[in-house]
């Protein structure tokens, strides 16, 4: 009996442990105050100065700073503890109110930042206005500091002035801004040629909706959406025959005038947060070119991925946020849905609406419900019977990616059809 109980209650406790865990990652996420962190991948934050940095990519480079994930960070090379700059460029024009930094998990106590000044601007040329001047405490992550008044404006600046005392890197690990976007950039058409380190990306872009394909290992753009400069797509390499592929969620952030983008994938189930690897490209023509087994507006791809795998992840299917209003740059993929099911009269589609998840679990539930249930309405008022569809919202109880970052909640925001 009294063996049973400790068990019991060992359950009880890792569960309230992993619900806290939740409830932080959640509230960083949002600062605490329902405000949303605008430095951040998911978010469409980008580096654009950055000083020399250990590692030129992944933990210890500069992008590290804004995945929102506290093991990760950034590090100054051997021996260069001199004060460094960084200059980021948010989505949008906004409006900061406070700031927060992680240093818990520094290498050593004294590597980690202690004195910054941030800066802010309209234009990342100059005319930056200092904002705050944040003296952090050693190792201890999420160290916010509330403005006294917000700030307003679309580039950060961040220096960092010194160290706990080490001769020979400086560290930090985050850096996060909450606030609120002021305004919103039209969406961009990103469609032509990108050369990477995958080889040549070729992307289809029409209204939200992007497919493609890219030159290493056979890679192909599948079902993706932008949604502002941040596109969502599914990637997948391998054998061009159905079965023989593999793949997962993937992200691009463009930069404003669509010349380049820094990009990150991850393998299907990592569910970690942490990327698989980076991408990195630049335009080389407007010209959307084409891979020997892809060929832009040649094949429905939601139809062909239903025909292989059964199932389509669609990231062109937009909603205004926490609605289930559908936003026009949606039509596209849904109208290749309403032309798969006029195409194949046999077949019957399940309609999944998925969120991440802030918000709550009840909210989240009803949320996704009524996602699904507004891209059937679309569905049967273009014709499709109504007894072919099905719809069921899961909330965010089938996450694709972690939802500890804006990154991975950006990725569980979507909707999925299953071919019946």
């Amino acid at each position: 009996m009294r063996k049973a109980m400790i068990s019991y209650l060992a359950g009880i406790a890792f569960t309230c442990a992993i619900l806290l865990f939740q409830t932080i990652a959640t509230a960083r996420a949002q600062g605490g105050t329902g405000q949303v962190n605008l430095l951040s991948w998911g978010a469409g934050a980008v580096i654009v100065e950055a000083p020399p940095s250990y590692s030129s990519k992944g933990n210890w480079s500069a992008d590290a700073l804004l995945d929102e994930l506290p093991d990760t960070g950034w590090a100054s090379p051997a021996g260069d503890i001199t004060p460094k700059v960084f200059v980021f460029e948010l989505a949008n024009r906004s409006e900061i109110t406070s700031l927060a930094f992680d240093t818990a998990q520094v290498e050593t106590r004294e590597r980690g930042a202690k004195d910054l000044k941030v800066e802010i601007s309209d234009s990342k040329a100059g005319g930056f206005t200092e904002i705050a001047r944040p003296s952090l405490a050693p190792v201890q992550d999420h160290q916010k500091f509330v403005l006294k008044t917000p700030a307003s404006g679309r580039y950060l600046k961040l220096t960092v002035l010194n160290n706990w005392g080490d001769k020979q890197y400086l560290e930090v690990m985050d850096m996060y801004a909450y606030g609120r976007a002021l305004a919103t950039r039209p969406l961009a058409d990103n469609s032509g040629t990108f050369a990477s380190d995958y080889g040549d990306f070729h992307m289809q872009q029409s209204g939200a909706t992007v497919n493609g394909c890219y030159t290493a290992n056979n890679g192909l753009i599948e079902n993706g959406g932008f949604d502002g400069r941040v596109l969502r797509f599914t990637w997948s390499e391998g054998e061009v025959a159905p079965g023989e592929r593999h793949g997962g969620p993937a992200m691009l952030m463009f930069a404003d005038d669509g010349q380049s983008f820094t990009g990150f994938w991850w393998s299907e189930g990592s569910g970690n947060g942490i990327y698989s690897g980076v991408w990195s490209g630049k335009r080389t023509s407007r010209t959307i070119g084409s891979c020997p087994y892809w060929k832009p507006g040649t094949s429905n791809e939601v139809m062909k991925q239903l025909q292989s795998e059964g199932r389509a992840r669609l990231y062109g299917i937009l909603f205004d946020t926490d609605s289930d209003h559908l936003k026009d740059e949606s039509k596209p993929t849904l109208d290749k849905l309403v032309a798969a099911a006029r195409t194949q009269p046999t077949w019957n589609f399940a309609i999944e609406g998925h969120t991440d998840n802030v918000g709550g679990d009840a909210h989240n539930q009803t949320l996704s419900e009524k996602r699904a249930a507004s891209v059937k309405a679309y569905l049967v008022n273009a014709g499709v019977a109504t007894n072919r569809l099905t719809t069921q919202g899961f909330g965010s109880s089938h996450p694709v990616s972690s939802n500890d970052t804006a990154l991975g909640r950006s990725q569980n925001r979507r909707v999925e059809i299953v071919k019946k």
